[in-house]
């Protein structure tokens, strides 16, 4: 059996979204509710209490020899009901639970079912077709916040998404229990209603079929459907139990598919959920390259239904560099070039890995990707807790990551207008390494000063004039080429980024000693030969607009152009007290 399995998992897995369930009564005999023909029968002898007679041992012959009828459930609910809502009311016991039977477990999702709603949350079943009439399935899929499309009538069908468009379609080919036009006898069962045909035509020639529960001794209909299809673009699994009938087994044969012998429903798809999410595993924990990141990420983007997979993706990318801050003690490695020199060439090739994906992620992003993308900043910003005796110049080192993902954020937002992301990244808080708790700005922790401007140097085995800013100048660059294409326009809109930083750190800490300082880098002392830049442009359009500048309107500053205006003025004093040399 479990070769079997082995076999349908894989072939799920490898073709995700491409294979349909056809589930019959056996899904939902463990719950406790009965089949189409028992409830029916039961039907029948409340009738014939009714009547006064004894229709054992065959009441659908006695409801034949009676009323001259076939018995179904309209024909036994008019003589049973006068009104629709009472017809529906006799037939709910037979469906949904009592108090009695909720305490017993009783008319409520299976482990089947909960076993297919996660197969689906994760994208691999998109279709089901069931011959019952309950809403086990529906509530199961309910539970973890996936609404279906249920088709129950072929009228229904009218206004439903093509296939190849559905997210989740539920096809109850013989109907739901709360409306009474729904099929039983063997002559209802025989043929289907033709927009029903072509619909499940459509659903049996484009997808792979597993079933479970399913005889194919009762539904004719449906077995002349598989009958009628001459496609066979996907495998096929039929599942029993104990022994496969000839039905079920002439119609694999004729599908050319595989019979599958099972203990019960429940073990069938619990083995099945747990071999895929395996199968996932093992593919998360192998490397995908930063080509095909950013190409998942671009295909992430298009909808919003992707966001947990743009979430995922994201921080599976981060996961190399964040073992290694959580590996290194910084607070006892010394601050010299031979300790923090390898670390800096360890951590900066992880960033050229991940930092291209994020550009990416970032630029392509809509709104609802921001908590997204600040969740990753913040996590490689969370610093290690500090005990006894530390070294102030490395505790320092370990946002150096932070800071370069901070950049890249800033940088993409600013290229493609993504003001608010700006906004809420520099609204950031973090925890402070000391006390612990969220307490600070990103920005006071993670600027272009926070590593000492002689350590840094060192480190890097140079001299410039603003060590942090350059370094990162010259190292993202190369990674902004696929969005940014001209060096000149990389060039101001760095300056741009830093100025903002400069000027949103000046506006946001007030407190302490630093609260008429802020972090500064190349766009000091950096000639721009007389001529007008971007940045000039930009601060230029603030002047203008004033309040109905998009960074304000996006909420920097407080949504104040005041704000703004006297804020980039005390910036301005103190970037003439700058000596650079």
């Amino acid at each position: 059996m479990n070769d079997n399995i082995n076999s349908i998992a894989f072939s799920i897995y490898s073709n995700k979204g491409i294979y349909a369930l056809l589930l019959g009564s056996g899904i939902s005999r463990n719950s406790g509710i009965p089949t189409g023909w028992e409830i029916v029968l039961d039907l029948i002898k409340k009738l014939s209490v009714l009547e006064n007679e004894n229709c054992e041992p065959n009441p659908d012959e006695w409801f034949i020899k009676k009323y001259n009828q076939e018995p179904d459930y309209s024909t036994i609910l008019e003589k049973l009901a006068a009104t629709p809502t009472e017809r529906l009311n006799i037939l709910k016991p037979y469906f949904e639970p009592t108090p009695e039977e909720v305490e017993e477990g009783l008319k409520q999702p299976t482990i089947a079912h909960k076993q297919i709603a996660k197969l689906v949350q994760a994208g691999y079943i998109r279709i089901i077709v069931t011959t019952n009439f309950d809403r086990l399935l529906e509530k199961a899929l309910r539970e973890i916040d996936v609404e279906p499309v249920v088709i129950s009538h072929p009228n229904d069908i009218d206004g439903v998404l093509p296939l190849v468009h559905s997210k989740l379609v539920i096809l109850k080919l013989n109907g739901d229990y709360l409306d009474s036009r729904f099929l039983n006898t063997k002559e209802e069962l025989n043929d289907y209603n033709q927009k029903l045909k072509d619909y499940a035509l459509r659903i049996i020639d484009e997808f792979g079929i597993i079933t479970c529960g399913w005889s194919a001794k009762w539904d004719n209909g449906l077995v002349n459907l598989f009958k009628q299809s001459s496609n066979f673009r996907f495998n096929s699994f039929w599942t029993y139990i104990n022994k496969c009938n000839k039905e079920l087994e002439e119609l694999a044969r004729l599908r050319r598919g595989k019979t599958i012998q099972i203990e019960n429903a429940d073990k069938f798809f619990s083995e099945l959920y747990e071999k895929i999410n395996s199968l996932e595993l093992i593919d998360k924990s192998n490397p995908i390259s930063k080509e095909i990141a950013i190409a998942r990420i671009k295909k992430y983007v298009s909808s919003e239904d992707h966001r947990i997979k743009f979430n995922d993706l994201l921080h599976d990318q981060i996961n190399p560099l964040i073992k290694i801050l959580e590996k290194e003690n910084f607070s006892k490695i010394q601050p010299i070039q031979e300790e923090l020199q390898p670390i800096l060439l360890t951590l900066r090739s992880k960033l050229e890995d991940f930092i291209p994906i994020l550009i990416h992620a970032t630029y392509w992003s809509k709104n609802y990707h921001n908590n997204t993308i600040l969740n990753i900043l913040k996590r490689v910003a969370l610093p290690q807790k500090l005990e006894g005796h530390f070294y102030r110049d490395s505790v320092n080192f370990q946002y150096f990551p932070a800071l370069a993902i901070f950049y890249s954020i800033v940088i993409t937002a600013i290229k493609n207008e993504k003001f608010e992301l700006l906004k809420d990244c520099f609204y950031l808080r973090i925890s402070d390494e000391i006390k612990g708790r969220d307490r600070v700005f990103l920005i006071e922790k993670v600027n272009s000063s926070t590593i000492e401007k002689d350590l840094f140097n060192k480190i890097i085995g140079q001299n410039y004039k603003t060590p942090i800013s350059t370094y990162l100048h010259k190292i993202l660059e190369p990674m902004f080429s696929e969005i940014i294409y001209d060096d000149e326009e990389y060039d101001e809109i760095f300056s741009i980024a830093e100025y903002l930083i400069s000027l949103n750190y000046m506006f946001l800490i007030k407190d302490g000693f630093r609260s008429n300082w802020a972090p500064w880098g190349e766009y000091v002392w950096k000639e721009r030969h007389y001529k007008k830049t971007l940045l000039d442009e930009f601060l230029e359009n603030a002047k203008v607009e004033k309040n109905n500048w998009k960074p304000i309107e996006a909420g920097l500053f407080d949504s104040s152009y005041e704000s703004y205006s006297t804020t980039k003025a005390k910036l301005q004093e103190f970037l003439k007290n700058i000596h650079i040399f």
